[in-house]
């Protein structure tokens, strides 16, 4: 029989037994990486539009962050039990450094598509890894709002980084032009103007903060799970067994990738100012920050599934008022703070599911399973929001986040047994 993950392990240190401070330290470490993820997410897809990139282009290259999330989710097993978490940490660290810098010093459409796809991979190793720790410690009570609590650290950092970008396009103008003066006098062959210099300085500063998310965790102690199981195949297994959570994680993920991606460019093609269309993800962010523990908590008290069918069928309501509520600006706040609130609900109570139904190696599996349903759905969505704006307006992107929705909640109604 396989022993629980907590007491079944190999380390490359000293265990830390405190599943508190586990919580704590992967919670910072996730707090600075989403960080930069957030101010990443608004500037790719803005920079790329006013280079003249169709939406269409710019679905398919925000796209690969994702298809490099199913590439991780489905060698996750293996490259789990081959470097261990800490060696893992590090590299997916060291995959995300280059890739940022890449998007620093060029503007070059192909290798942005190539930036954003490493880049994907790295965030998402260091993520997974992360994941797989905390869902697999042992709390004595409310194991849900544990989850929500190291959610929620996620989302807060998200929700920073389209404020860290603003802050960042009020201060960096006024250093700008003597940086410019300072390399125009160097010996350095770069011929930039000050808007791509502002950019490359805002990705730089993005890549400080990145590296900075392996702090926390160095100085903790990560254990590494004994891995007896071989091949992907045992993740299909786990979403066969887990279909309610797991088909619910690919529907969170059209809607929080697709709302992430496109929300600015919505706002944007809807005529409100960068600004304005900026907030409506901050809005998004913060609704999942301050909803989401609450509303998980709730599930510690009655059956989790409940939780998740009714969060599905409040985001099939909020993609369905959108296009109405964009027009009038308090109320797009309000619907996508509550958006953001119900599919940041769906994650954590998910990962609440798993982390009870499985144990051992089993949730290390069962881990890579949800986390590969949520890079299908944000893979899926993603890309068809890009071709649905682009064929039937900026509401494209309610469509698609609408028809996922529906989709999942029939599925519950007719096969998923809520009781």
């Amino acid at each position: 029989m396989t022993e629980p993950l907590h007491k079944s392990i190999h380390t490359d240190g000293e265990v830390h037994n405190s599943p508190i401070s586990s919580l704590v330290s992967s919670s910072m470490a996730t707090f600075l990486l989403a960080l930069a993820m957030g101010a990443s997410t608004i500037i790719i897809p803005a920079t790329l539009q006013k280079n003249g990139i169709s939406i269409t282009m710019i679905g398919l290259i925000m796209s690969f962050d994702t298809v490099a999330s199913l590439l991780i989710s489905l060698l996750f097993y293996q490259i789990l039990r081959i470097v261990g978490m800490r060696a893992g940490l590090l590299f997916s660290t060291l995959l995300r450094t280059p890739a940022l810098l890449a998007l620093a010093l060029t503007s070059n459409a192909y290798i942005w598509a190539l930036a954003v796809f490493v880049n994907g991979a790295g965030y998402f190793a260091f993520m997974i890894l992360l994941q797989t720790r905390v869902a697999g410690l042992k709390f004595q009570a409310n194991k849900g709002l544990m989850m929500a609590l190291f959610g929620t650290s996620t989302t807060l950092g998200l929700a920073a980084g389209p404020v860290l970008l603003a802050s960042l396009q009020k201060i960096l103008p006024l250093a700008a032009p003597y940086l410019h003066n300072l390399i125009l006098q160097s010996a350095l062959p770069l011929q930039t103007g000050l808007p791509e210099l502002q950019n490359g300085l805002i990705f730089m500063i993005i890549t400080v903060i990145s590296l900075l998310a392996l702090v926390p965790v160095l100085k903790g102690s990560f254990p590494v799970p004994s891995l007896r199981l071989s091949g992907s195949t045992y993740i299909w297994k786990s979403i066969m067994k887990a279909k309610g959570p797991m088909f619910a994680m690919a529907m969170a993920g059209v809607s929080f990738f697709g709302v992430c991606a496109f929300i600015t460019l919505y706002g944007l093609k809807n005529n409100l100012k960068f600004n304005e269309s900026a907030l409506l993800l901050s809005m998004f962010m913060m609704g999942s920050l301050l909803l989401e523990t609450p509303l998980t908590w709730v599930s510690d008290f009655i059956d989790r599934r409940y939780v998740i069918v009714i969060a599905a069928f409040i985001s099939m309501i909020c993609a369905v008022y959108l296009p109405m509520a964009i027009y009038v600006s308090y109320q797009a706040c309000i619907l996508l703070f509550i958006w953001g609130g119900v599919i940041g609900a769906i994650y954590s109570t998910a990962l609440a599911l798993i982390g009870e139904k499985f144990d051992g190696d089993e949730l290390v599996a069962a881990n890579a399973g949800y986390s590969f349903m949520e890079a299908a759905g944000g893979t899926a969505g993603v890309l068809l929001i890009g071709i649905a704006m682009d064929l039937f307006g900026s509401d494209g992107l309610s469509y698609v986040i609408m028809l996922s929705s529906i989709c999942y909640f029939s599925f519950a109604l007719t096969r998923y047994k809520v009781v």
